[in-house]
């Protein structure tokens, strides 16, 4: 059966009749037109350009052009059963993953809902309000799920060496496990010979800014050009707090002074090191009936990436855009997400309420994966690294000759 909102019938919004998903279904197509994010913006929004749905599900074109290798989708799917891979990920190069969830709104709220309705003491616009107010909130749930998807896929990537792998036990909950490697080049893949910590600091064994000002002075030998440093905000904060940073900017005489923003970015700035962009972001999830939240952002990584706009998004039309059902409204929210609702109860066999479904095909492609770096500075266990060819000692080393320098020891 089709949404209870379609029921809401000869209410008056701004002196015209209101259709509460027509209203929804504009608001959508405007804001497509404008390019703009509804609700809130993401990091994806200022990271990523949407490219237009394709009809096709298939992946081998952009793998070929950006050395991805997928595995697995996001939810149960149609698709041919998957190879298995030895440590339990399944390898999948077919579709672009589907990503999806429902909401219920039990038979309680729509009576509250026909409370106000039907309510003669309220007037127009509060019962508009009201009404508006719980259809939002669904939809607004719906659609931007899915583009955490598109968030979560980007920082988990930019601080696990360009890897994003979800779990059903771990971030995935009512999914399959999957994997996206982007393929990082093993040059961009770095790890710090000491943990960014006080004790180290003090120990006078490394300072994280000159690193940081070496590694960007060695991306420039490479012709990129770094743009932002992204890290956690208990990173940032230990940066700003750390004595080796206040010396720099206070020098001896005042180094007990904190460093505040401006000082940091105005130090950054004398030594060509891009400023820094605080990573926050935490996705709610459901499991098991719980609700819980899960941090994409690993906080013993630091990623150095060009500035602005490093890669597209690429959408499949969704199956129910092809073959709609007859019972179920839909809206097209832009950029391949949909949103479908409808009502349940005895005909379906199921309890009395309204579905609301936010789904789409989404791909999140990083076209500029060789111009990011990706650099662990905590969790490390410490070892020593090899002076370079000129005899130099070295700050830090990729993670591959980091993984061979016990082997390159014991010879």
């Amino acid at each position: 059966m089709k949404s209870i909102y379609s029921k809401f019938k000869g209410l008056y919004k701004d002196g015209r009749p209101i259709d509460f998903l027509a209203t929804w279904r504009k608001a959508f197509d405007k804001a497509s037109e404008r390019e703009v994010a509804l609700f809130q913006k993401m990091y994806s929004d200022n990271w990523f350009t949407y490219n237009t749905p394709q009809m096709s599900l298939t992946a081998e074109g952009i793998m070929g052009k950006y050395r991805l290798r997928f595995m697995a989708t996001l939810l149960a799917d149609e698709s041919p059963t998957p190879q298995r891979r030895s440590d339990g990920f399944d390898i999948w190069t077919k579709e672009i993953p589907r990503v999806g969830h429902k909401f219920f709104m039990p038979a309680r709220t729509y009576r509250k809902l026909m409370e106000v309705y039907e309510n003669p003491r309220l007037s127009e616009a509060q019962k508009v309000r009201e009404i508006e107010k719980t259809l939002k909130a669904d939809v607004q749930d719906a659609y931007l799920g899915c583009k955490d998807v598109m968030d979560f896929i980007a920082l988990m990537a930019f601080s696990n060496w360009g890897v994003a792998q979800f779990k059903p036990a771990i971030n995935n909950p009512g999914g399959r496990e999957f994997e996206i490697d982007y393929n990082m080049d093993e040059a961009n893949k770095l790890v710090s010979a000491f943990n960014w910590t006080t004790a180290n600091t003090k120990a006078g064994k490394l300072s994280p800014v000159l690193m940081l000002a070496a590694i960007c002075a060695d991306l420039r030998q490479r012709g990129i050009e770094p743009g932002e440093i992204l890290m956690s905000q208990d990173l940032y904060y230990w940066l700003r707090m750390d004595q080796t940073t206040r010396l720099l900017v206070h020098g001896n005489d005042k180094q007990a002074q904190t460093v505040t923003k401006t000082q940091l970015e105005s130090l950054f700035g004398e030594n060509e090191i891009p400023n820094i962009t605080v990573v926050t972001r935490k996705m709610g999830q459901d499991k098991d009936g719980k609700r819980g939240s899960v941090e994409p952002w690993n906080h013993n990584f630091i990623c150095i990436k060009p500035a602005g706009v490093i890669g597209e998004i690429q959408p499949s039309i969704e199956d129910s855009e092809l073959m709609e059902e007859d019972d179920v409204d839909y809206m097209n929210a832009g950029n391949g997400i949909r949103i479908a609702k409808w009502r349940t109860g005895e005909s379906t066999g199921q309890v009395a309420g309204e579905v609301t479904q936010g789904s789409g095909r989404l791909l999140p492609i990083i076209t500029d994966i060789n111009a990011i770096i990706c650099m662990q500075v905590r969790g490390i266990s410490e070892k020593t690294i090899p002076a370079d060819a000129n005899g130099n000692e070295r700050m830090y080393c990729t993670k591959q000759e980091f993984e061979g320098i016990d082997a390159l020891m014991e010879g």
